[in-house]
C-alpha cells in the first residue's frame, strides 16, 4: 500500500495521539528522530510531518510505516499531507497554500448520492456549501454549534431538497469533512459519511463545524469566487429552482451573482450567462502538466507550476465560443497574448505560424486526452487572425 492512501482522518487520529502523548514520547514509541525541514500545521501548532504521516499509515496497513521506509520531503510525505488540505512548512514557511484552484476543483468533484427514483442528484451537499457560503458573507463565525447548524441545515433542506429527500445534515457534513472541505475541529476518528452510526456519532459529539479555514478565508473575502461557486452549485444541481428564492435563503446577493462582472456575461439569466470555467481550464493545464503547447515552456513558481487556460474562439459577444475541453488550449502568458491578439495562428495540420513575421513555430504540442476542434481553429484564423 500506498503513503497516498492515506486519508484525512487518519492523519488527525495521529495528531490526537501527538497531543496526547507529547512530542517527545510520540516520537520515541514510533522510532521517529525530530523533523529538521518539514512540519505539519494544525489548529496553530506544529507536528512532525514525517512521523504523522508514518504514524497515520496504520489505518491504511494496520501498522504503522517505519522511518526507514518513509521520505519526508515535499514529494513524498509532505506532498500527501498537502494534498489532504493541511498546511506543511520548510523551514518556516508554508511551501503551498491552498488556492482558488483547488477550492474549485473541491466544489467541481462533489459526489452526491442519486435519486433511486427520479435519478436526480441529491442536494444535501450543495444546500450545505452554500449556507456555509452565505454564513460566511454575511460575517458569521466560521464554525457553528451543531444545533444551528442541524436545524438551520435540516429546514434548507426541507424548502430545496428533493422531495424524497430526508432532512439529514449530519451526512452532508460528514461528507464534506472527508471530502477536505469542511472542518470538525477536536475530532479526529470521524466516521464515514452513511448509515446509523454516522447520525449516533454526530448526535453524542453535537460538534462545532464550519468550513475549513483556508476555505472560509477565500470565500470570506472574493465575492467572486463566491458568486462563480453559486453559479456552478445552481446550474448543476437546482436547474429546476427559483435561484434568486435559494440565493436569498442563504444570504447570498442574487444581483451580484447575476452580474457576475469577473466574468462576460450575455443575458439576465443565471443559467444563460457565459461562465468562464475556471475548473475546465485547469484539468487542461494538468492534461499539458503547464507545458505550453506553442513554445513547450512551463514556468515554475514557489507554489507550483503556471500556465493559462486560452480559449480558441473566444467566449461572450460578439464570438460567443463554447466553454468546452476542445476549444481550450494550454499556454504560457506570452504565447497566450499572441495567440489572443491574432499574432499567432495554428493552421488545419496544426502547424503554428507567427502571422507577423510568417516564419513558423513548430507543430502544436498535444496531449493524449485532449482533442481540438478543427471549426474553432478556422473561426480564429479567419475572424481573429486573418483581421487582426
Amino acid at each position: 500500500m500506498a503513503l497516498s492512501d492515506l486519508r484525512r482522518e487518519m492523519v488527525l487520529a495521529a495528531i490526537a495521539e501527538f497531543d496526547q502523548l507529547g512530542r517527545d514520547a510520540f516520537l520515541k514509541l514510533y522510532d521517529y528522530g525530530r523533523a529538521r525541514d518539514y512540519f505539519l500545521l494544525h489548529d496553530g501548532k506544529r507536528y512532525d510531518s514525517k512521523a504523522i504521516a508514518g504514524v497515520a499509515h496504520r489505518g491504511v496497513e494496520g501498522k504503522p510505516m517505519t522511518n526507514d521506509r518513509l521520505s519526508g520531503g515535499k514529494d513524498h510525505a509532505a506532498g500527501v499531507l498537502i494534498r489532504l488540505g493541511f498546511d506543511v512548512t520548510a523551514p518556516g514557511e508554508v511551501i503551498r497554500k491552498h488556492s482558488i484552484e483547488d477550492l474549485l476543483r473541491k466544489v467541481g468533484s462533489l459526489k452526491p448520492a442519486v435519486s433511486p427514483t427520479t435519478g436526480a442528484q441529491k442536494r444535501h451537499q450543495p444546500l450545505t456549501l452554500l449556507w456555509a457560503i452565505g454564513r460566511a458573507a454575511q460575517g458569521e463565525p466560521r464554525l457553528t454549534p451543531w444545533e444551528i447548524t442541524y436545524g438551520e441545515l435540516g429546514q434548507l433542506i426541507e424548502e430545496f431538497g428533493l422531495e424524497e429527500d430526508r432532512p439529514n445534515p449530519e451526512f452532508p457534513v460528514l461528507w464534506l469533512y472527508h471530502h477536505g472541505l469542511w472542518d470538525l475541529p477536536g475530532h479526529a476518528k470521524v466516521p464515514p459519511a452513511s448509515g446509523r452510526p454516522a447520525q449516533q456519532w454526530m448526535k453524542e459529539h453535537r460538534p462545532n463545524s464550519g468550513l475549513l479555514p483556508w476555505v472560509h478565508e477565500i470565500v470570506t473575502g472574493q465575492e467572486e469566487i463566491r458568486a462563480q461557486i453559486a453559479v456552478r452549485l445552481l446550474s448543476v444541481y437546482f436547474r429546476d429552482v427559483d435561484h434568486n428564492a435559494l440565493l436569498a435563503r442563504v444570504g447570498l446577493n442574487p444581483t451580484v451573482i447575476r452580474s457576475g462582472s469577473f466574468t462576460p456575461g450575455r443575458s439576465e439569466s443565471i443559467m444563460e450567462r457565459v461562465i468562464r470555467d475556471s475548473l475546465l481550464a485547469e484539468q487542461i493545464k494538468r492534461a499539458h502538466d503547464y507545458h505550453c503547447q506553442i513554445c513547450g515552456n512551463r514556468l515554475a513558481l514557489q507554489q507550483g507550476f503556471y500556465a493559462e487556460g486560452a480559449h480558441i474562439r473566444p467566449i461572450g459577444k460578439p464570438h460567443n465560443g463554447p466553454d468546452e475541453p476542445d476549444n481550450l488550449l494550454c499556454l504560457c502568458p506570452n504565447d497566450h497574448v499572441l495567440f489572443d491578439r491574432g499574432a499567432i495562428a495554428i493552421q488545419a495540420d496544426l502547424a503554428v505560424m507567427n502571422m507577423t513575421s510568417g516564419a513558423s513555430l513548430g507543430p502544436l504540442r498535444l496531449a493524449p486526452n485532449h482533442d481540438i476542434n478543427p471549426e474553432h481553429l478556422a473561426y480564429h484564423r479567419k475572424v481573429i487572425a486573418e483581421q487582426g
